[in-house]
């Protein structure tokens, strides 16, 4: 007799599931549907309509397959070792590509390495062994980069191989300094511009962003129909890719294709643009903005004997000058919000080399324009839907907050909320 059916909520990378579970066995993955019973959603009002969002989660295809993978014959449970390796005897590293590989036990796989950390160290030396962390590491003990990795590969000893910046550190390590505060790691802030710019903005730049693919953590979808919201009302949605990326394909009206990595060339020019035909917020610039004439002194030339005109940069970064130059024009005639990277400015071109000017460019570029005034800011369009901080989530699941009220935060913090 098959048991009865629990469903569980997990906030997944594709978004949030509910998930149906017999006999611990997951028997099917959908998105969580909202009825009547549940909070009401949010509603902006502009341009003479309502918009709300759908009444459940959206999901990433890679969501929806979870159950297929778990339980796939080819998932990888224990070590693989080639069929042809003998650690202790003919290493045969010819056939690397070509044979195949049989599991080997736990124990087996840890003796396997032990070993030949000790083969390099005593035969080549300890600076032969290279190891690298990503920033997106394991949580925990054992996995925490700032744990116990490094204190076993410095008591070992090895050669350590940096990388390049591969989450939010163009804006901590560039934007930081250009906003002059530290606060939220250098990352432009968001709330409450999705309803800025249903009810002001005329124009959205994505610079190297793809919020189609890469829309953030947990969200999956959720911001699609918002894009779909913003073309209805008129808005014009330019991309600078080198890259026509997925979002490019479904909402833009133009494309501009730098080359890999000097896009920033392309920035220096608009802002040379600007600055040469008078289409800046002088009065902002003069309330909000520290060292504003060294930095123009730069973009004009007057430092290096060089302008940073639409000329210079299309032989830097490929794009015509004509085309910067309608770009910059139209940039300052529109209230223009600036999608910068993804979530809240995270990826894009911010983990690239040079991503600390690029993530300064960009502050650079909007507060010429009057950063924060109606319509103008710089915002992903995946975040900044309205928030309602009173609202206590309920439990959808088996062991939900709702199923104890009690002992959790939330009903701590209501039971505790005090009116003055």
């Amino acid at each position: 007799m098959m048991g009865s059916i629990k469903t569980y909520i997990n906030g997944t990378t594709g978004g949030p599931v509910r998930v149906y579970v017999r006999d611990g066995r997951i028997i099917r993955i959908t998105p969580i549907e909202l009825d009547d019973t549940d909070a009401p959603s949010w509603k902006i009002k502009a341009r003479g309509r309502t918009f709300s969002p759908p009444r459940k989660t959206t999901l990433a295809p890679y969501s929806l397959a979870w159950r297929s993978m778990i339980y796939s014959p080819q998932r990888i449970l224990t070590p693989l070792k080639r069929v042809d390796f003998d650690p202790d005897g003919n290493r045969n590293c010819e056939k690397r590509g070509e044979s195949g590989y049989e599991p080997i036990a736990w124990d087996e796989a840890a003796d396997i390495v032990c070993n030949e950390i000790k083969r390099i160290k005593q035969e080549y030396g300890p600076g032969a062994m290279l190891s690298t962390a990503s920033s997106h590491h394991l949580w925990g003990n054992i996995g925490y980069r700032h744990s116990t990795y490094f204190r076993f590969m410095n008591m070992v000893g090895y050669t350590y191989a940096d990388h390049n910046p591969d989450s939010w550190e163009g804006w901590h390590w560039g934007g930081m300094h250009q906003w002059g505060f530290s606060w939220r790691l250098g990352l432009p802030e968001q709330y409450d511009l999705l309803e800025d710019a249903l009810k002001n903005t005329e124009m959205v730049v994505f610079w190297s962003s793809d919020p189609e693919t890469t829309h953030g953590i947990y969200s999956a979808f959720e911001s699609t129909p918002r894009r779909f919201w913003l073309k209805e009302l008129g808005v014009k949605m330019v991309f600078i890719d080198p890259f026509m990326n997925h979002t490019a394909g479904l909402f833009g009206d133009k494309w501009f294709a730098p080359r890999p990595d000097a896009g920033n060339a392309m920035a220096l020019a608009i802002a040379h643009v600007w600055l040469t035909e008078d289409l800046y917020d002088k009065d902002y610039i003069a309330q909000h903005a520290v060292g504003f004439g060294q930095w123009a002194a730069y973009v004009l030339g007057e430092e290096d004997g060089q302008p940073k005109s639409p000329r210079w940069a299309e032989k830097e970064c490929g794009v015509p000058a004509r085309q910067i130059r309608a770009l910059a024009r139209e940039w300052a005639t529109k209230k223009t919000m600036l999608a910068a990277g993804g979530m809240s400015g995270w990826g894009g071109a911010c983990r690239s080399a040079t991503g600390v000017q690029w993530a300064r460019l960009m502050i650079s570029l909007q507060a010429m324009q009057g950063l924060g005034k109606p319509g103008i800011n710089i915002w992903s369009t995946v975040q900044g839907a309205p928030s309602n901080t009173d609202f206590m989530f309920p439990g959808y699941a088996e062991g939900g907050i709702s199923a104890d009220p009690d002992n959790s935060a939330a009903g701590f913090r209501w039971a505790n909320k005090i009116d003055f």
